[in-house]
């Protein structure tokens, strides 16, 4: 699926390594989406800033890539 923010990348669904949560993200952007019925813009978060938010980093080593495939 093609990010509706960016229209420059695919979105992929990743686990955030520290609490297990799923989202799905721009590699490009990153702008990120806590379901995948909610892939919209406007309606994304700054992966960044959200990141920031809950006390980790905002590196993508945070991350596992769970599907590239939406």
């Amino acid at each position: 699926m093609i990010c509706p923010r960016c229209q420059q990348d695919n979105v992929v669904k990743a686990m955030i390594k520290a609490n297990k949560t799923i989202i799905f993200i721009c590699p490009e952007c990153d702008a990120t989406w806590f379901s995948i019925e909610n892939i919209g813009f406007p309606g994304f978060v700054d992966y960044g800033t959200y990141m920031k938010g809950i006390g980790l980093s905002m590196l993508w080593d945070e991350l596992e890539v769970v599907s590239e495939d939406l």
